[in-house]
């Protein structure tokens, strides 16, 4: 799944739970559940050697400045307008928390090298993932996000 719809979801999860001891353990969770919508993303059906190659790098960038962008833009919300220290804090680190198993699985497409640990995380995102083709793969991802939108209270 692309990061912006994870982004969102985490923030839903903040939003709903106030607990933070619960929601950023959720919020993490969450991500592989998400996962497990049928979903395209910019690594769908292609060979790690194509991974850091052409477009695809670039447009993951983009997408994790969209999912920043969306963040930051919920937790400054939080912050200045409903002047809520904590749902910002906790907004800002369950939108973390919920695109970390991406970005640790980045730091080993970029690296070509794991640990132990993103050995496991990364076996563990294999086998969560369900990848639809084309514009389902997308549509699905508009789903979600427009059920996170309407979660997520403002």
């Amino acid at each position: 799944m692309l990061l912006t719809p994870h982004t969102l979801v985490g923030v839903a999860i903040a939003t709903n739970i106030s607990n933070p001891f619960l929601a950023i353990p959720l919020a993490f969770i969450s991500h592989f559940l998400g996962d497990k919508v049928p979903h395209w993303d910019f690594y769908s059906n292609t060979k790690k050697e194509d991974r850091v190659k052409g477009w695809r790098p670039l447009a993951v960038m983009g997408d994790l400045s969209i999912g920043v962008a969306v963040g930051v833009a919920y937790t400054t919300y939080f912050l200045w307008v409903k002047q809520d220290v904590a749902l910002a804090l906790s907004a800002f680190i369950c939108g973390i928390a919920s695109v970390l198993p991406d970005a640790l699985s980045g730091l080993t497409i970029i690296g070509g090298k794991e640990n132990k640990f993103l050995g496991i995380l990364n076996k563990i995102q294999s086998k969560m993932q369900f990848q639809a083709p084309l514009p389902w793969g997308i549509l699905t991802q508009v789903v979600v996000i427009l059920i996170s939108l309407y979660f997520i209270k403002i």
